[in-house]
């Protein structure tokens, strides 16, 4: 995968035979190789300041079943800085009983940077399954603190 620098970190990522973004997530890397597109460059500074905008969705193409992309949509709609739990995110899209649903929908996430799960917790707060490792997802919590 090609990688690109943002305020998280050097991330990898990966683009269809239609140039659209379908996966971006941690790369192991510590250097960005500079081969990203001016529009992934741009697209990754609005949501590190603004998160996803409309505008961008023209970039991207999420493969998904109507669940996940309905957990995935519902990510966008928590503040930066904030989390909820995977109860209140399977309540808000309509499916209360669907939480262990909601977990999985996030473990299948393509795009975790733009896609926030990391703002996603367990009941009683505590941080629980994030593919990058629970430190990854506190310092992730941690960067959107000190906005």
């Amino acid at each position: 995968m090609k990688t690109v620098s943002s305020k998280w970190g050097t991330l990898s990522y990966e683009l269809n035979e239609q140039g659209k973004l379908i996966a971006l997530d941690f790369a192991e890397t510590k250097q960005a190789d500079g081969s990203a597109p001016v529009w992934l460059v741009n697209m990754i500074e609005r949501v590190e300041r603004e998160g996803l905008q409309e505008i961008d969705r023209v970039w991207i193409d999420m493969n998904g079943t109507v669940f996940q992309q309905e957990v995935w949509d519902a990510l966008l709609t928590i503040p930066s800085g904030e989390t909820r739990t995977y109860k209140q995110i399977a309540e808000q899209i309509g499916r209360p009983k669907a939480v262990r649903a909601v977990g999985q929908a996030l473990n299948r996430n393509p795009l975790p940077v733009i896609f926030p799960c990391h703002r996603v917790v367990g009941s009683s707060g505590q941080l629980t399954g994030f593919a990058g490792g629970l430190d990854q997802k506190q310092r992730l919590l941690d960067i959107e603190q000190v906005k």
